[in-house]
Order: C-alpha cells, then sequence, then structure tokens
C-alpha cells in the first residue's frame, strides 16, 4: 500500500503543478481577452517609457497573448497526460520555462512604476517556478534526455 501511495507522488506533484500553473495563466489571459485594456494601465505605466515603445496597447496585448502561450502549452501538456510519466514533459517544461519570462516582463513593469512590493512578489513567483522546472527536469529521473548537455563533459 505504502509503495502504491509513494508511486502516486510524482505524478501528483506533476498534475498539481499542471493545474497550477493552468488556472494562473488561464485566469489571467481570459480576464485580459475578455476585459481589454483597463483604465488603471493608462494611469500606471503611462509615465514609463512603455507608453511610448512599444506602446500601452500593444504592452497590454503582448502581456495578454504572453500569459494565453502559457495557458495553451499548459493545456497541451495536460492533454498529453504528460503527469503520468509514460513519456518526457516537453511541454510542461516548454510552459514553465516560458512562465519565468512572463514572470520576468510581469516584474520588469512593476519595477517600472517602482513598485516594489509588487516586484518581490514576482521575484517569489519567479523562484518558485524555477524550483518547480527543476522539480519536472530533476535529477534521477527516468528521462535523462531532457537534462540540459551545456555542462556534461
Amino acid at each position: 500500500m505504502n509503495s502504491m501511495l509513494a508511486s502516486l507522488a510524482r505524478p501528483g506533484a506533476l498534475l498539481a503543478i499542471n493545474l497550477l500553473f493552468l488556472m494562473v495563466w488561464g485566469f489571467s489571459a481570459f480576464d485580459k481577452l475578455a476585459h481589454g485594456l483597463p483604465k488603471y494601465f493608462g494611469d500606471k505605466f503611462g509615465h514609463t517609457f512603455l507608453a511610448t515603445f512599444p506602446g500601452l496597447s500593444a504592452s497590454f496585448w503582448l502581456l495578454a497573448l504572453a500569459e494565453l502561450l502559457g495557458f495553451g502549452l499548459a493545456a497541451v501538456a495536460l492533454l498529453h497526460g504528460e503527469f503520468l510519466g509514460r513519456r518526457p514533459p516537453l511541454w510542461l517544461t516548454t510552459m514553465l520555462g516560458w512562465s519565468l519570462f512572463v514572470f520576468l516582463q510581469l516584474g520588469f513593469g512593476q519595477w517600472l512604476t517602482a513598485d516594489y512590493n509588487g516586484t518581490a512578489q514576482l521575484f517569489m513567483y519567479f523562484g518558485v517556478t524555477l524550483v518547480a522546472l527543476q522539480f519536472v527536469n530533476g535529477a534521477g529521473r527516468e528521462f535523462p534526455a531532457i537534462r540540459s548537455r551545456a555542462f556534461d563533459a
């Protein structure tokens, strides 16, 4: 019984990671798509260089597309059943890597507006995402081909 429960730990953790990011990017992206550019966006970012390049509207929609891509990658990982461990978690890995860049984008926006508490929070999201990425592709996995070969010599 204990070995059966232990064998469910990794698939359960992978499923939880997958569902968490599916929710994070799904709710965020679909809210942006449903409601469009909010009034506060201009108030918050209008005094930054984002107002001129790429522009407030473009900045907002690029962020929405980045989050939508994160949702799409998480959905594909879930549909492929990567959490089951029958194949390498390529889509899940890609989604987590992409998520790092989305959190970087969000953190940069917070930093630009001197919202250092928000920046710190996004730094934590970035760090936890990095931990999740290491767990998904961690040492001792049954899919060593996923590991980076950059430091193997």
